[in-house]
């Protein structure tokens, strides 16, 4: 039996996770929590890199992250939907994997398949807990569903100080070499602003950004649609930035 998982992040495609949320599972592995990651295609629409490239890739960004598990939901990159058979294969991968907290994207994004995701991962989050909901395994209740910013400005919720694994993030984000490598002529494809030099690092300021506005060097910033109960205010402001908010 698989041992339940205490963070899981859901991505459309392969890189999404470990550039919206990659600091953050870096630092809670290195806290000692189980981590992992689910992609819910292999990329097979995007301009670069092959899909059984992507997925090499994946494994080798999840291990430098230090996830636990690294899955394939087996859906249609492009063609992604909260219908019906899409919600039944995530409730079956929540059940089988047993996260504790879920992170997905945010309902607006530049992507549809990511906006898609967001939707997709609120149902399952919801019909994994339901007995009525069968699958082969049993139900399984998370105990939180947040979003992870992408593209689109949101009001955060609460920020993760990820400035003891920047480098990790990067390492796990340049993993992805199909897609953040710099593309020369020859190459043949199109130069996309992903495979343009200098993209990463711009990229990375945002998390710079984040870090100015949360006190820290870098943080993420997430968003929940419902504000937690708090049974000890005073002990969660005197923790610090970076240990309570995985709690």
């Amino acid at each position: 039996m698989t041992e339940p998982l205490n963070l899981l992040a859901i991505g459309a495609h392969p890189d999404d996770v470990e550039m919206s949320c990659g600091g953050w599972l870096a630092l809670a592995a290195m806290q000692g929590y189980r981590t992992g990651i689910l992609h819910l295609t292999r990329g097979e629409m995007g301009t670069h890199g092959t899909p059984e490239t992507r997925e090499k890739e994946a494994r080798e960004a999840a291990r430098i992250l230090g996830c636990k598990s690294v899955s394939f939901a087996g859906l249609r990159d492009g063609f992604l939907n909260d219908d019906h058979e899409s919600v039944r294969a995530l409730v079956e991968q929540l059940r089988a994997l047993k996260p504790q907290v879920v992170v997905a994207p945010w309902f607006s994004c530049h992507h549809p398949d990511h906006e898609a995701t967001a939707r997709l991962a609120k149902k399952a989050v919801h019909f994994a807990a339901l007995n009525g909901y069968k699958t082969e395994l049993p139900p399984h209740r998370a105990q939180r569903l947040v979003h992870a910013r992408y593209s689109r400005h949101f009001d955060e919720s609460f920020f993760v100080d990820i400035s003891e694994v920047i480098e990790t993030k990067k390492a796990a984000i340049l993993a992805y070499a199909s897609q953040f490598r710099h593309v020369v002529e020859e190459d043949g494809k199109p130069v996309t602003r992903m495979s343009k030099a200098g993209f990463i690092d711009q990229f990375l300021s945002i998390s710079a950004q984040f870090g100015l506005k949360a006190g820290c060097t870098h943080a993420e910033a997430y968003r929940v649609e419902t504000a937690p109960v708090v049974g000890d205010p005073v002990k969660l402001f005197n923790e610090g930035p970076a240990q309570h908010l995985i709690r």
